[in-house]
């Protein structure tokens, strides 16, 4: 049979995965907007630093220098200028470019004349808006260096009379946000890991509380299913389960009080049939006393009678099962009890052999003697069916297994069909031409009352019956 997931596995399922991706989509967009964030924030910086130098700088000392003149005058305050104010801005490299990307004066003073800026060029886009005066920032990009970097734009005019743009001044930085990003990720990642377990932790403890009244209500279905109708099924909580437990303790309620009354009804039954059977009992042995010997219809008498007898004996079962006690427990000793119902059991035919060992336990001696009595007896007539004799055709014993004692009824003979098994133990059931069905069910009842159950096994022309009581002591 397939195996079928657990509450736990579900509530996982259910509770767990659920939470995680929540957190895993939070934690993305948290990322990804903080992100945006940082990078508009350092985008906004380096224009305002690119816009704040460029009103320090005028392109006229610098538009007309060409490749090697780098040591002019113009060319050297502004590199100066452009030094200066990439030392007061830490980490900002300041460079000047004209409308083909060429430089025309850098914050280092290592970029020749007429150098082409390629990586401003790929910010063509942004730097079309300098050009009509305004401000702009560039994508992130990688450096040479494998470093994230962005940078600013800002427009820097001919002169204080001459307001035309004629350059470029690019502010450059590193993207140093990325460092805090890594320590976000890293905190979300925690933060996430302590989610997963809390998540993990919840759902296992809830598992416990559902899955220990689950426990319970199992146990008690299987003590109401077994015929223990006098416990009453707990109620332990207000949930659904609790109105489960409610349910189930009225059906309990209504079981037993439909139980009562059918132990009622047969014993009225039994007991108004018990009367005429008394006198018909009577008559039917004098009036054989009356007939003479030899006369043919003592015969018909005879049989009259073994049929009262047989019909009294059903009585009895009847009155015995509606009107079983409830087990006074004491200390019984097992080889005591089992040597008495091989003795009781025990026919010419057969002798029924008592392994030894001696068990403790406290149960009821008269009702488990009548339970096993009963097993031995059916024990004893299949055996005979099959045709065994002697002292290896039956045998009793007794083995303590943990807690319990388990009250072993073995013979030989025809195996029990499977299909036939599971129905032994119902009231009224049989295999007999002549039986009331109700001895096995008797035996159930008195194991029930204990506390115990009875098995059964049968296979390759053995049967073993066992009668589980707790031990008790």
């Amino acid at each position: 049979m397939r195996p079928r997931p657990t509450i736990l596995v579900k509530l996982l399922v259910a509770l767990v995965v659920p939470t995680v991706a929540l957190f895993t989509i939070f934690a993305l967009i948290a990322y990804d907007g903080s992100r945006r964030d940082l990078d508009d924030e350092l985008g906004r910086r380096l224009e305002s630093i690119a816009a704040s130098v460029a009103t320090q700088v005028r392109a006229k000392y610098v538009i007309d220098l060409g490749p090697g003149d780098e040591l002019e005058r113009g060319y050297q305050n502004i590199a100066r200028k452009l030094e200066t104010f990439a030392n007061v801005h830490e980490h900002v490299h300041l460079t000047l470019f004209d409308d083909h990307y060429g430089s025309r004066g850098d914050s280092e003073g290592e970029t020749p004349i007429g150098t082409r800026y390629f990586r401003a060029e790929l910010d063509r886009e942004e730097i079309s808006r300098v050009w009509r005066g305004q401000t702009a920032s560039s994508v992130t990009f990688v450096g040479q260096d494998g470093q994230w970097y962005k940078a600013g734009y800002a427009p820097v005019r001919m002169s204080d009379e001459d307001p035309t743009i004629a350059l470029v001044l690019r502010a450059e930085a590193p993207a140093s946000y990325f460092d805090r990003l890594k320590e976000q990720a890293q905190r979300l990642v925690l933060w996430g890991a302590i989610l997963v377990l809390v998540s993990i932790l919840a759902a296992v403890i809830t598992t416990l509380f559902i899955t220990r009244n689950i426990r319970r209500l199992a146990a008690a279905a299987e003590r109401i299913g077994g015929g223990e109708l006098r416990q009453r099924v707990a109620v332990t909580s207000n949930d659904e389960l609790g109105v489960l437990a409610e349910t189930m303790d009225r059906m309990r309620k209504q079981l037993a009080d439909r139980d009562a009354r059918t132990q009622q009804m047969l014993a009225g039954i039994a007991h108004e049939v018990r009367n005429p059977l008394a006198g018909m009992t009577l008559f039917a042995g004098i009036l054989r006393d009356e007939l003479p010997e030899g006369d043919e219809r003592r015969g018909h008498v005879d049989r009259i009678q073994r049929e009262l007898g047989y019909l009294e004996r059903v009585v009895n079962d009847f009155l015995e099962y509606a009107r079983r006690p409830r087990p006074e427990l004491r200390p019984v000793e097992s080889d005591d009890l089992l040597a008495e119902v091989a003795q009781l059991a025990t026919t010419d035919a057969i002798e029924i052999a008592v392994e030894p060992g001696k068990v403790e336990l406290r149960g009821d001696p008269g009702q488990l003697r009548r339970a096993l009595l009963n097993l031995a007896k059916n024990a004893v007539q299949a055996a005979t069916a099959a045709g065994h004799r002697g002292k290896d055709a039956v045998r009793l014993s007794a083995h303590r297994r943990g807690d319990d004692v388990h009250f072993e009824v073995w013979n030989r003979g025809k195996e029990i069909a499977p299909e036939t098994s599971g129905k032994l133990f119902e009231p009224f059931y049989t295999t007999r031409e002549k039986g009331t069905g109700l001895g096995l069910a008797f035996v159930r009842e008195i194991a029930i009352d204990h506390g115990g159950r009875v098995e059964v096994a049968s296979a390759s022309g053995e049967t073993t019956f066992t009668l589980v009581i707790p031990a008790g002591v």
